[in-house]
């Protein structure tokens, strides 16, 4: 009786053991790029996602951000992201796109030599659960306007990165514009937990359209 009860348990143990293993990956990556970063326990669950469907607002400059030109009256400044914690596999990367071109541009992929690939990813809150989904079709920046992406609205995530980024380190990367063509950017790694860099302090859920 023992063998026969053994040998039921197991084909439905291992299934949940893969569930478990994906929900922890899911709560990784929400906690990378969230405002703050709770505790593990504290984090709501994770919800399907979304298709992207929203319409990307202006956000008027404030003289804060400070930009690098690029072609097509495009500019990015202001990149960072946090020092990752022991086990994680993705990071956030956080910057401020600017256009001041008197046409729309649309930031359309990312990459980078530090990570197994980068992507465009939005979180939002919906009825008090935290949502988190991938952008494929890219972020416009709208002409005469800016968009920040920032911890709890749009990030670009680093999946699988070659090593852990610490603090003090540079991330280098690559934005693809559809316009604009390609334009080299380095991320500052800033202390686990950090809210953004000096002067953005408080900004962090504040971006363009949303919240």
């Amino acid at each position: 009786m023992n063998l026969l009860s053994s040998r039921t348990l197991l084909p439905v143990r291992a299934p949940r053991l893969r569930v478990l293993a994906v929900a922890a990956a899911v709560t990784a990556a929400l906690a990378a790029c969230s405002p703050q970063s709770p505790p593990e326990s504290q984090q709501p669950a994770p919800q399907p996602a979304e298709p992207a469907t929203d319409t990307v607002a202006a956000m008027p400059a404030d003289g804060t951000v400070a930009s690098m030109p690029m072609p097509s009256g495009v500019g990015a400044g202001d990149a960072w992201m946090r020092a990752m914690p022991p086990g994680a596999k993705v990071a956030g990367g956080f910057l401020t796109l600017r256009n001041g071109g008197a046409d729309a541009d649309r930031l359309l992929s990312i990459h980078s030599p530090a990570a197994e690939r980068v992507e465009v990813h939005e979180m939002r809150t919906v009825d008090g659960m935290m949502r988190m989904r991938h952008l494929e079709e890219g972020l416009e920046v709208p002409a005469g306007g800016e968009i920040r992406l920032a911890p709890g609205g749009y990030h670009l995530m680093f999946m699988q990165p070659a090593q852990p980024f610490a603090e003090g380190d540079t991330v280098p990367a690559t934005l693809v514009f559809e316009h604009a063509g390609e334009v080299e950017v380095e991320f500052r790694v800033l202390a686990l937990g950090a809210s953004g860099p000096a002067g953005q302090a408080g900004d962090g859920d504040h971006h363009g359209g949303h919240h």
